[in-house]
């Protein structure tokens, strides 16, 4: 039996996640819902009291903004963790891993899902910005650490591994570090190609990334660099960390800047005063909703009667800046084409 472990921000699992996962997974399972509603857990606790509650022999620890496209894909997961020598699955990870930000800027991964960028707080919908790059086949490919999103353990490891909830307090790293603990254990830490699922958001990186990411580097100097499933020499690392920084300082940035449109958005839903966006803020917010729209208009696969209610929705919304710009692409994709 596989126990499907979820830390959620609700009360309840969305209807919708139980019923895809039911329709789709193919074997026994059980869902180990970890209400975390008002925020009582980190990550790290959250997944060590899933794993003390979990009956099945293969553990999911999954986010709750997931789509499953593939059916069986609990047999898949059972297949390949029966083998020996797999220690963790998922379906995105990173081939390096160094003492310095995160594997997600290097470069160096694999990445087998359909993710969804969110566009804002205040518009719920989302639009998938790339697919699964054409390359062979291949059921194992192997990385050295994994993706949260989507982390699959056999049970009896947790005999000799647990989330780190005494070094960690917050949501982040808490998928490099057990697989860190998976790699040291000899076992291998792989990505497949025999799941498909598709992640709704991106998520945002917080300023107390900075002090996950030291506790880390700390904790795992002895053992860094880990490099797992390609060759890469020292020019090629040293090329990409200068790469991974910048595009680092500017993700931290950009989503500071999410964060505080989050809490605004909130704050307005709860009936708090607070301030009003400023332009750094409602730009950042046009972007996405304008791209999120633009994006819907070009979907051949949605109807006008889909699509027009967005277009509404923006033109009346006073934080949007190219409202004319949008009607033109409407009008030039929906109507005169």
């Amino acid at each position: 039996m596989i126990s499907l472990i979820i830390c959620s921000t609700r009360e309840k699992l969305d209807p919708v996640l139980k019923d895809n996962i039911a329709a789709t997974i193919g074997v026994p399972y059980e869902i180990i819902h970890i209400d975390n509603s008002q925020g009582k857990y980190n990550i790290f606790e959250a997944y060590n009291i899933g794993v003390e509650k979990a009956k099945g022999e293969y553990l999911c620890f999954m986010h709750e903004d997931i789509i499953f496209h593939s059916d069986n894909w609990g047999k898949a997961v059972e297949q390949h963790l029966s083998q020996s020598f797999v220690g963790a699955l998922g379906v995105a990870g990173g081939n390096v891993v160094l003492d310095k930000l995160d594997w997600r800027f290097y470069g160096f991964g694999q990445v087998y899902l359909l993710q969804g960028n969110s566009s804002t707080e205040e518009y719920p919908g989302y639009y998938i910005s790339h697919r699964p790059a054409e390359h062979p086949y291949v059921p194992l490919c192997q990385v050295a650490v994994l993706d949260g999103v989507w982390i699959c353990i056999r049970k009896e490891l947790f005999n000799q591994i647990r989330f780190d909830d005494q070094n960690f307090h917050d949501f982040h790293l808490y998928d490099s570090d057990i697989c860190m603990q998976v790699n040291q254990l000899g076992l291998g830490v792989f990505v497949t190609q025999d799941i498909l699922l598709e992640h709704k958001s991106e998520g945002t990186f917080s300023e107390g990334y900075k002090d996950s990411l030291a506790v880390f580097a700390n904790k795992w100097k002895s053992c860094l660099p880990l490099i797992k499933g390609i060759v890469v020499n020292d020019d090629e690392i040293h090329e990409a960390l200068a790469k991974a920084q910048v595009m680092f300082d500017e993700r931290l940035a950009k989503d500071a800047i999410i964060i505080r449109i989050r809490k605004f958005f909130n704050a307005k839903k709860n009936g708090v005063q607070c301030p009003e966006l400023n332009s750094e803020e409602i730009q950042l917010l046009d972007e996405s909703a304008y791209k999120y729209r633009k994006n819907c208009i070009k979907n051949k696969k949605l109807s006008n009667d889909e699509v027009w209610p967005l277009i509404r929705q923006y033109m009346k919304s006073k934080y949007t800046i190219h409202k004319f710009k949008l009607l033109r692409k409407y009008v030039w994709y929906r109507i005169l084409r």
